[in-house]
């Protein structure tokens, strides 16, 4: 099990990782967090999840990250968000199960861990996007139907917070050609905010096998999801808190929708996972003191 952490994301990395361990009991793998410039104490409090290890992103991943931002200084603000290309490098593993800091794991996912295509992930196309794809060069949506040059256009596109990986494709060969895709040349014609879900695409353009969007509900979606009758509110596996969403942060657009009952249960259930997390270090400190 994989993620990507930050400073700023040590909250919701924690109840993600508690999360998942809730809801996946039979999970006995290694959990690894892929990370740079944490503050003293912040990896300290992992300890009180099993086989955690720490990763630091690779040198050349650094670099060419550093290339693109000073090139693109827009970027720099989401410089961390390519270090999910981090885990291709990670060819020990058989299978992977990536997600993003900001997913709170609501139910077993153990029948996307076991299906046997290399790449798994959610569609990135929900109600309102039926009919469009995306241009490879700008990765803006457009309609397919206004297509005449098949080339030009991206077909099954995936939303990068959550997917899985198969051995087949964790090698130096995918990872140095994902890493090759950090390049000006190609960030500079995206016209989406979109960065390590921009490589991923590129690269992997129709190998994805599509998942349910229930392993990868944006929260922020769930009005448009519910009345496209796309997913029902009990089948969700996964909650993906994206943008201005973050339950942790003082300034949330949660508080905005706190009178809406599926966004109360959404950030209830968040909160209840933190308060596990603050439980369990609490007594982890306690019994480092006895």
């Amino acid at each position: 099990m994989c993620t990507v952490t930050s400073p700023d994301f040590v909250p919701g990395t924690m109840a993600l990782i508690h999360s998942f361990l809730k809801h996946n009991p039979w999970f006995a793998g290694d959990i690894v967090i892929i990370s740079d410039g944490l503050e003293p104490g912040q990896e300290e409090l992992f300890a009180i999840f099993p086989r955690v290890k720490f990763y630091n992103p690779g040198d050349d991943l650094l670099l060419r990250i550093g290339h693109l931002c000073n090139a693109l200084p827009e970027l720099i603000a989401k410089r961390r968000r390519f270090y999910s290309i981090e885990i291709f490098n990670l060819g020990d593993y058989d299978r992977l199960l990536f997600f993003d800091s900001d997913m709170l794991v609501m139910g077993d996912i153990s029948e996307a861990l076991s299906h046997p295509a290399p790449l798994l992930a959610c569609s990135d196309q929900p109600n309102r996007h039926v009919g469009k794809v995306r241009s490879r060069k700008s990765f803006k949506r457009i309609l397919r139907s206004e297509v005449t040059d098949v080339s030009t256009m991206l077909l099954k596109t995936f939303n990068a917070g959550f997917f899985v990986v198969g051995k087949k494709l964790l090698n130096q060969n995918t990872y140095n050609g994902l890493k090759d895709l950090i390049h000006i040349n190609i960030f500079r014609n995206i016209r989406t905010h979109n960065t390590d879900q921009v490589v991923l695409n590129l690269f992997f353009d129709g190998v994805a096998s599509i998942l349910p969007f229930a392993y990868n509900m944006i929260v922020s979606k769930w009005p448009e999801f519910l009345s496209g009758k796309k997913i029902n509110l009990p089948d969700i596996k996964v909650l993906h808190f994206t943008g201005n969403y973050k339950p942790w942060e003082p300034d949330s657009k949660m508080n905005d929708r706190s009178t809406d009952p599926a966004f109360i249960s959404f950030y209830k259930a968040w909160h209840d996972v933190n308060d596990e997390v603050q439980e369990k270090i609490s007594r982890r400190n306690s019994q480092k003191k006895e």
